[in-house]
Parts: C-alpha cells; structure tokens; sequence
C-alpha cells in the first residue's frame, strides 16, 4: 500500500517499475496521484497525470528522463543563462 504520510515527493517519471504498478494497483485518485507524483518540470502538458486525458506516453510510464520528451510540443527547452 501507497504510504501517503512521511513520503517524499518524487515526480511521476521517477517511479520504478514497481513503483508504478503499486500506485496503478491503488484506488487513489488522479489529484491525489498528481500531488503525491507530479508531472515533470519540463512538461507544460495540462494535467499531464490525469489517467486518459493526461499524457499518454507519460501514463504508459514511457518517459523516464528529458529526453524522451524532447519532441514533444509541450516541453519546456532548458533556459540558456547568461554569465
């Protein structure tokens, strides 16, 4: 079972494989799965972790880094600083 107390946020890319299939497996909703899992900070996808409306690929469990998103029209390009 999903402990939702004393857990650290950890983004929704993040998961393990057996992360994913506990939260899938879990009766949480998808606000809930949302705040506990946020969707990358890259990802401007609104609600991304929304179940069928959210991102596909995202959901599917598909993304595990930036660079799976890279082609996407919703990621946000790295910011280039200026020294």
């Amino acid at each position: 079972m999903i402990k939702y107390f004393h857990q650290m946020i950890k983004y929704f890319h993040q998961l393990t494989p057996e992360e994913y299939k506990e939260v899938v497996a879990t009766k949480i909703t998808w606000d809930e799965c949302a705040a506990l899992y946020p969707q990358p900070e890259w990802c401007r996808y609104p609600d991304a972790i929304c179940g069928m409306m959210g991102c596909w690929s995202l959901m599917d469990h598909l993304i595990h880094s930036r660079k799976d998103c890279m082609r996407c029209e919703y990621y946000i390009k790295k910011s280039k600083r200026k020294k």
